[in-house]
Formats: structure tokens, C-alpha cells, sequence
């Protein structure tokens, strides 16, 4: 279980990395690909985020606005916990309509400590590809996490 855990993990950061180096390699920023037809990528952390299951995980709102053909969204949280801190990942398809659309992402916590209520930092990376151009955009926010 642990290893499997391990492999999801190492799947996230890959994708994540990924991104960052697409998104350095794009030819052009998404406001000036958006005015020019091509890809248009924005994602917006929300607060409050809302404890599942005693802290296992938190669901965390975000406002996406993509004309991609497929996209992904990561989202990270980081919280102080007690001595240590809690951490989690999630991450999900999205579908890009051309507007703005909420989305909820679960972020499960891994390793020893739980999310509580509270403030946290999530962060999260939207990647995704349209014909011939590929491109991410991300947001990092201070969040309350709540009941």
C-alpha cells in the first residue's frame, strides 16, 4: 500500500515537472494566445477548503477557465500540523468550455499527519494542450480549511 502510494506520488511530481517545462517551452503566454485563438488557461484557488473524513482530505474549490482539447489539473496543500505538516496531493481532468467553471478537487493527506482546521497554502497547476501548443498556468493561495 505504502509503495503504491509512492508510485501516485512520483506520478504527480512527474506530471507536475512536465508542466513547468512545457510551459517554458510554449511559444507564447496564455492572454496573448487567447487574443490570437489559441490556448487560453487560468485556475484560481477558492477558500475555504472542507475537511472529509476527520482530515484525511480536503476538498478545495477551484475557478478554471481553459479552451483546451484535454487538460489537468494538480492541486498541492501544505499545512502546519502540531510539529510537523500535513500534506496532500489530488488531481483530476478537466473539461475546458471557454468559460469559467468550479471544480472541486479531493487532496488526500499522506504520511503521518492529518489536515485540521484552519489556514494552509494550496497551490494548483492547470497543463494543457490544444493542436501544435501546450501550456500551464498556476495559482498558490493562503486557505482557511473548514468543517
Amino acid at each position: 500500500m505504502r509503495s503504491k502510494l509512492r508510485t501516485k506520488l512520483a506520478a504527480a511530481v512527474v506530471a507536475i515537472v512536465l508542466g513547468g517545462l512545457l510551459a517554458l517551452t510554449a511559444t507564447s503566454g496564455p492572454a496573448v494566445a487567447f487574443s490570437s485563438g489559441g490556448l487560453f488557461l487560468d485556475v484560481q484557488v477558492e477558500s475555504p477548503a472542507r475537511l472529509v473524513s476527520r482530515g484525511a482530505a480536503v476538498d478545495v474549490t477551484l475557478e478554471v477557465t481553459c479552451n483546451a482539447d484535454f487538460a489537468d489539473v494538480f492541486v498541492t496543500v501544505t499545512q502546519r500540523s502540531g510539529s510537523g505538516v500535513a500534506q496532500g496531493f489530488g488531481s483530476e481532468s478537466v473539461g475546458c468550455t471557454g468559460s469559467g467553471e468550479q471544480i472541486v478537487i479531493r487532496v488526500q493527506a499522506f504520511g503521518a499527519k492529518a489536515f485540521k482546521q484552519g489556514t494552509a497554502v494550496a497551490s494548483a497547476d492547470l497543463f494543457g494542450c490544444r493542436p501544435n501548443i501546450c501550456g500551464s498556468e498556476t495559482d498558490s493561495e493562503v486557505i482557511d480549511i473548514r468543517r
